[in-house]
Protein backbone atom coordinates (compact mmCIF):
# COMPACT_ATOMS: atom_id res chain seq x y z
CA UNK A 1 0.00 0.00 0.00
CA UNK A 2 2.81 2.47 0.75
CA UNK A 3 4.31 2.21 -2.72
CA UNK A 4 0.86 2.47 -4.30
CA UNK A 5 0.25 5.69 -2.37
CA UNK A 6 3.68 7.02 -3.27
CA UNK A 7 3.03 6.28 -6.94
CA UNK A 8 0.01 8.62 -6.84
CA UNK A 9 2.23 11.57 -5.93
CA UNK A 10 3.99 13.98 -8.30
CA UNK A 11 7.35 12.75 -9.65
CA UNK A 12 9.29 15.32 -7.59
CA UNK A 13 7.66 14.14 -4.36
CA UNK A 14 8.36 10.51 -5.25
CA UNK A 15 12.01 11.37 -5.83
CA UNK A 16 12.29 13.22 -2.50
CA UNK A 17 10.76 10.32 -0.58
CA UNK A 18 12.88 7.69 -2.31
CA UNK A 19 16.12 9.64 -1.84
CA UNK A 20 15.22 10.24 1.81
CA UNK A 21 14.79 6.49 2.32
CA UNK A 22 18.15 5.94 0.64
CA UNK A 23 19.72 8.11 3.34
CA UNK A 24 20.49 11.29 1.46
CA UNK A 25 20.53 14.57 3.40
CA UNK A 26 18.13 17.35 2.45
CA UNK A 27 20.93 19.39 0.88
CA UNK A 28 22.03 16.41 -1.23
CA UNK A 29 18.47 15.76 -2.37
CA UNK A 30 18.03 19.42 -3.28
CA UNK A 31 21.24 19.35 -5.29
CA UNK A 32 20.30 16.12 -7.11
CA UNK A 33 16.85 17.49 -7.97
CA UNK A 34 18.11 21.01 -8.72
CA UNK A 35 15.78 22.37 -6.08
CA UNK A 36 16.05 24.08 -2.71
CA UNK A 37 16.30 22.54 0.74
CA UNK A 38 13.03 24.28 1.63
CA UNK A 39 11.25 22.69 -1.33
CA UNK A 40 12.57 19.25 -0.33
CA UNK A 41 11.32 19.68 3.25
CA UNK A 42 7.99 21.01 1.99
CA UNK A 43 7.41 18.00 -0.29
CA UNK A 44 8.32 15.56 2.47
CA UNK A 45 6.03 17.36 4.93
CA UNK A 46 3.12 17.33 2.47
CA UNK A 47 3.67 13.64 1.80
CA UNK A 48 3.72 12.91 5.54
CA UNK A 49 0.39 14.74 5.87
CA UNK A 50 -0.94 12.68 2.95
CA UNK A 51 0.19 9.45 4.66
CA UNK A 52 -1.47 10.36 7.96
CA UNK A 53 -4.69 11.16 6.10
CA UNK A 54 -4.50 7.75 4.41
CA UNK A 55 -3.96 6.16 7.83
CA UNK A 56 -7.02 7.93 9.24
CA UNK A 57 -9.00 6.58 6.29
CA UNK A 58 -7.52 3.13 7.03
CA UNK A 59 -5.93 2.87 3.59
CA UNK A 60 -2.51 2.34 5.20
CA UNK A 61 -1.21 1.39 8.64
CA UNK A 62 1.71 3.31 10.14
CA UNK A 63 3.57 1.39 12.89
CA UNK A 64 3.79 3.28 16.20
CA UNK A 65 7.62 3.60 16.14
CA UNK A 66 7.34 5.59 12.91
CA UNK A 67 4.91 8.16 14.27
CA UNK A 68 6.28 11.64 14.83
CA UNK A 69 6.20 12.52 18.53
CA UNK A 70 4.62 15.96 18.18
CA UNK A 71 5.05 16.84 21.87
CA UNK A 72 8.78 16.15 21.73
CA UNK A 73 9.09 18.00 18.42
CA UNK A 74 7.29 21.03 19.84
CA UNK A 75 9.52 21.02 22.93
CA UNK A 76 12.61 21.17 20.71
CA UNK A 77 11.12 24.05 18.72
CA UNK A 78 10.41 26.04 21.87
CA UNK A 79 13.94 25.63 23.23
Amino acid sequence: PFMELLDTQPAETQAVVRLTFEGYADSEIAEKLRSTVGAVRNRRSRFRTFLYEAARERRIWIPAPLHVDRDRTNQRSAA
